[in-house]
């Protein structure tokens, strides 16, 4: 088979599109014909270096997969060749800690992201995915756009839904509106009764925020402090949640926008160097706020997504396809922060 190959952290020239020996499913595995595999920061970060733990090269990047599973293993009982499936960002979880049979196999210590360790991930024209990590797409769900259901939507789900405890008529703050995580928070927080505000600096991507369905669409310089901008929208009141999906550059503007008894889930982090904040500021006036985070996402949220999409409730937003062999102008992209919503790569074949 063909797939993209990283020996070693670097440039995105460090990864080539080479021959490979096929993955033979172990017996909990699915090996799956890849449709198509979302590219995301996440494989960004990975690839130069900035994820340590939890990585091993030489890899094959990629946790976003959509395709037809061709072979499974010994003791694969839930799928069957022929099945149209979608991978859940993990290769494996071990089914058996207290938190995989709670339904968090998020936070199981022996999960293995898919992509991050070893010659297995979605960047290639096969992969071998254990049957916990895998679901199955509904039948009218046919576009390749599906690979991206997990982490750009699902990730965003967690956040909204299970971390934060959005409530009916509350204000959502979405940062970094128009990127990949950005353009479908603010589609599931429409879609659960809330009012955005959504900020992003870049022009080019406010008509896309606003399709999406933002309420109020702050376009500030990157760095500056949106909070004034936030208080003047919200009447002084501030937002009960914010999405935070920049991380550092914006962490503290973000803080300075809740109101009482706001929320903050940090989601994304694109710098080197973590957001940080003074103990003080989290209680200042008395605001008892809350700073959480939401990491990716489990198998029941995942289908949860998928019935939402099936609904129309929520669309992906895929707004560029490139065929693997160019992963290296992808990565490319995506570190310019000039793209809308999510690329995605298809085989060369395909």
């Amino acid at each position: 088979m063909k797939a993209v190959v990283a020996k070693e952290t670097g440039p995105p020239s460090v990864m080539t599109w080479t021959d490979m020996e096929p993955p033979r499913p172990a017996r909990d595995e699915c090996v799956v014909k890849v449709e198509a595999c979302g590219a995301c920061m996440h494989e960004v970060l990975v690839r130069r270096g900035d994820r340590a733990q939890g990585t091993g090269f030489p890899i094959i990047p990629g946790h976003e997969v959509v395709g037809e599973v061709v072979e499974v293993g010994a003791d694969v009982v839930d799928f069957a060749v022929g099945d149209r499936v979608v991978s859940n960002q993990r290769q494996r979880v071990c089914g058996k800690c207290r938190e995989c049979r709670m339904g968090r196999e998020t936070r199981c210590p022996r999960k293995v992201f898919l992509g991050d360790i070893g010659l297995n991930g979605g960047y290639a024209e096969l992969v071998a995915v254990s049957d916990g990590s895998l679901v199955k797409v509904p039948p009218r769900l046919t576009s390749p756009d599906v690979a991206i259901a997990s982490c750009a939507i699902g990730t965003v789900l967690n956040a909204l839904r299970d971390v934060a405890r959005l409530e009916l008529g509350e204000t959502v703050l979405v940062t970094g509106a128009g990127g990949g995580i950005g353009l479908h928070a603010i589609q599931l927080a429409k879609a659960s009764g809330a009012r955005v505000v959504a900020q992003t600096t870049s022009p080019g991507k406010v008509e896309a925020v606003r399709e999406a369905g933002a309420d109020e669409i702050l376009l500030v310089e990157r760095g500056a402090d949106y909070s004034k901008n936030v208080m003047e929208v919200t009447d002084g009141q501030g937002c009960d949640i914010v999405l935070e999906n920049v991380g550092a550059v914006s962490f503290l503007s973000s803080v300075n926008t809740l109101a009482l008894h706001g929320r903050l889930v940090l989601i994304g982090e694109v710098q080197r160097t973590p957001p940080t904040v003074e103990a003080d500021l989290v209680g200042w006036r008395g605001r008892d706020i809350s700073i959480l985070s939401a990491a990716s996402t489990t198998k029941r949220q995942l289908e949860d997504v998928l019935t939402l999409m099936d609904r129309g409730l929520v669309t992906p937003v895929v707004t560029d396809t490139l065929p693997m062999s160019e992963a290296p102008r992808a990565h490319e992209i995506l570190e310019s922060g000039s793209v809308t919503g999510r690329i995605l790569l298809v085989p060369d074949t395909a």
